[in-house]
């Protein structure tokens, strides 16, 4: 680099790891998004919402669990940012690593919340995912309780 040039560091638009899975998964649920829509326009059902059966829910469940997935294997690496070392006993390799392992617990602390984050909304999708099932259930009851069926 010429003297007098700065060079300016960019942080990526998407997490780390996250590659096209964000990417996909957005895709699905706006695909479903629409198709909820179109179902439940033609059913009488308000417009405005979302509708999953119990397998698309546990799906989009799986598919949280695999985010966080890929994130625990990104904490392997930020660990490795966190404990480095400078090449050198000189001032400058102690002051360039203290950077870097502070990058890395910034990094690790930032994926813990990601994995945490992933695993929450997919608890939230399973728990969904059971409410209906019970829901569907107990409307099978009172049809069945009322001589109809379901």
């Amino acid at each position: 680099m010429a003297s007098g040039e700065e060079t300016s560091l960019t942080t990526p638009d998407t997490p780390p790891g996250s590659g096209g899975f964000l990417d996909q998964l957005g895709d699905a649920v706006g695909d479903l998004g629409k198709l909820a829509h179109a179902t439940g326009s033609s059913a009488g059902a308000p417009s405005g919402g979302y509708s999953f059966e119990p397998d698309q829910l546990n799906e989009i469940a799986r598919e949280w669990d695999d985010l966080a997935e890929a994130y625990t294997g990104d904490i392997l690496l930020a660990e490795r940012l966190a404990r480095v070392e400078g090449p050198g006993a000189e001032y400058a390799s102690g002051d360039n690593a203290l950077c870097v392992r502070q990058s890395g617990e910034a990094l690790l602390s930032a994926l813990w919340s990601r994995i945490e984050y992933c695993r929450s909304q997919a608890e939230k999708f399973r728990a969904a995912a059971g409410q209906y099932a019970e829901a569907e259930a107990s409307a099978g009851d009172q049809i069945g309780n009322q001589g109809g069926s379901l």
